[in-house]
This record gives structure tokens, sequence and C-alpha cells, in this order.
């Protein structure tokens, strides 16, 4: 039997056990807070794969300690109440439930307040509810939140716990009673990544296509929303339908399959085979729902390329996560500029550029239905 070694966030254990029981594959490694496993990760420890949060993958991207192309989210994840299955209903449905709740337990369990993402959270919304010296007392804090979320289901009394709503799930004994309120919620976008030096790198990409495709274990497990993904020829249909859509429909723009749109027939040539990327967004149904890729124009250059969000996407931090993937994959590659051409009408995208640090160029576009070219240097 292929084992596989894990440096992983707590929150994604129970999905990686449920997909390698279904591959006849044995799990080993560590699971527990993000910032524990990523220290791991720097330091050294060997793994095949690495589980963290958005952000840390995009940062051990651009360091290329982890494969460029073998990225995939596994999806959203709500930092979450849980209490024993027993229990009475509580009701944490507003700021002011949610201290009441907290004040009337008479034991609190949270995961490390200094390394895991809900620990770390839900230490600050002690602070905002104003509460954090009232309960100082009853605050008992554990390695991670799957040991918090057993504490929980061990005692006796009035428990509660916090922690992501995946490792509520997976803990016999607790129910999920819901999600922080408003403004104290917390969504964490969670991705896997093979390791650079994976031991098993073949088998470690394999398991990665599968929990990128396990939608509907993912979203039983407590993850939830649209991830991101490698593109593959099987995409390049649904990738072209979104993109024509979006021209046409929104922007008045007639596509061009014969020139300017022509790499959307064949990414495969037009990218990955130019020392590029090609990613897409799917949406908890399989549907298609943004892309973006990049390729390199130079030793030093790479050109950020159809850069697409459906609208009903927009406005939900998803295309940051496409242009947080490019640079970090530009950074990993040693690229030293990236480069994009668009046009004016595309003012959401534009205005997403330049508050990310890209910088409008005096030269005029190549491309015919673009009007401006903007362009980033990498430090």
């Amino acid at each position: 039997m292929t084992r596989l070694q894990f440096l992983s966030g707590g929150a994604a254990n129970g999905i990686v056990s449920r997909v390698a029981t279904g591959a006849g594959l044995e799990v080993a490694g560590s699971f527990g807070p993000v910032g524990a496993m990523r220290d791991k990760f720097l330091a050294g420890e060997a793994c095949d794969l690495v589980i963290l949060t958005h952000a840390q993958i995009a940062e051990l991207t651009a360091l290329a300690r982890v494969d460029l192309l073998a990225v995939s989210d596994l999806g959203t994840v709500q930092t979450s109440v849980a209490v024993r299955t027993d229990a009475p209903p509580v009701d944490v449905s507003t700021p002011e439930g949610l201290r009441s709740a907290l004040l009337a337990a008479d034991a609190i369990h949270f995961p490390d307040p200094q390394k895991a993402t809900a620990g770390i959270h839900f230490a600050k919304v002690l602070d905002a509810l104003g509460i954090a010296g009232d309960v100082a007392s009853r605050l008992h804090t554990h390695p991670g939140g799957l040991p918090a979320m057993a504490a929980v289901a061990a005692s006796s009394g009035r428990p509660i716990g916090v922690t992501q709503a995946t490792e509520i799930v997976v803990t016999p004994g607790v129910r999920l009673v819901a999600s922080l309120p408003s403004p104290h919620g917390l969504a964490t976008v969670y991705t896997a990544a093979v390791s650079a030096a994976a031991p098993n790198a073949s088998a470690a990409r394999a398991f990665l296509a599968r929990l990128a495709d396990s939608s509907t274990l993912r979203s039983e497990m407590g993850f939830e929303g649209a991830i991101v993904r490698r593109a593959t020829r099987a995409d390049e249909r649904a990738v072209r339908e979104l993109v024509f859509s979006i021209l046409e429909h929104e922007y008045a723009i007639p596509p061009d399959p014969a020139k300017t749109d022509l790499d959307l027939f064949d990414l495969e040539a037009h990218y990955f085979a130019r020392g590029g990327m090609f990613d897409v967004v799917v949406d908890p149904s399989g549907r298609i729902t943004g892309c973006c890729g990049s390729y390199a124009t130079s030793d030093e250059a790479i050109e950020l390329r159809k850069m697409y969000v459906h609208r009903d996407l927009r406005g939900q931090g998803i295309g940051r996560r496409l242009l947080d993937r490019a640079i970090a994959f530009a950074r990993g590659r040693g690229s030293k500029r990236v480069e994009l051409e668009t046009a004016s009408v595309l003012k959401e995208a534009i205005a997403m550029y330049e508050k990310a640090g890209f910088v409008r160029q005096a030269q005029a576009p190549h491309v015919e239905r673009c009007d401006r070219a903007y362009a980033m240097a990498l430090s």
C-alpha cells in the first residue's frame, strides 16, 4: 500500500482520510495548526502534500517549495461553534447570542491562539465581544481543533467549542451549532499542493486530483464555495463558453477565435508548453465560473491572460485568488515581471490589478481589443 506523507492543517484531516481510504492509500505525517505545519515544512520536514491556507500555499509557491502546477483549493471553511450532541439548543446567530452562550458555558475549548487559524481569530473575537477577562478562567486551549472538539465531547457540564467546521463534523459526540455571526465570522480558503521534493510525487498528484474532483464529499465534510484548480483539456469548451459569453453579453466585445482567443482551443500548447499555467474556478455544481492563465514571454517576463470571473461570483474574492496564484507562480518560476493587457471597459478587473500593484505602461497593447497595458515588477 502506498503511503503518502502530509503536513496539513487539521481542517483537512477528515477529507484526507476519506479520500485516502477510497483510493487504498495510507496516510502519514502531521495534522495540526496551519502555522505549525508551515513551519515544519519550511524547516525541511519531508512530505508529499502540504495543505494550508490559500495565502500560505501562495507563499510556498512563490518560494518554489511546491510543484507550481500541482496546486488546488479544497474550499472555504467557516470558523464555527460546537456543543455536545446531547446539549440543549444554543443561539449564536447574533453577536449578543454568541456573547451570552460563551458567558453561560463552564468551559470553552478552542485551538492554539498562536498557530491555529481558528484559535488566533477566536481570541480576537473574545476581545471584540468584551468578555476576554470574564471567561479567562474557563478557556482551554489545545494543540489543534480536533483535540479541542474531543475535549468538548468528553466534558460534562456546559462546554462549548470553537474551531473550523470541518473539524467539528468529523468529531463524534459534538454537533455544529453555526458559524460565528457577522461581523465576527471567519471564512478560510484551504489549498493543497504537492511538495517540490515529494518522495511519491506521482501518487501525490493523483491524490490531489481526487481531492479536486470530490465536490460532494468536500461539501459533506464542511468545505464550501468554489475552488481554483489547474485546467485540463476537458475544461477547454467550458472555458471558451465562459469567456465568449462575458465578452459578448457584458461588454459587447466580439470573441476572436481565429486570433486573440485561439489559445483557448489548446491550453496545453499555448500555456503549459510555454512555461505557463492555466487555472479554472469550479463552483460546487461542477460549473466552470472563472479562469486565468499566464505564459512566459521572455526569460524575465510572464504575461497574464484570460482573467475572467462569472458575474455571480464577483465580489467574493475569487478574482483576487486567481491573481494571487498567478503572481505566486510567476515568482516561483523566477520571473522578474508580470505583464498584462486589458480593455478600459473591464473596470472591475482594472481596479483589482491596480490595487495589487500593477502600473499602467506607456506602450500600446498588442491585442486589438485592448487599450491598456500594465506591468508589475517582482522584487
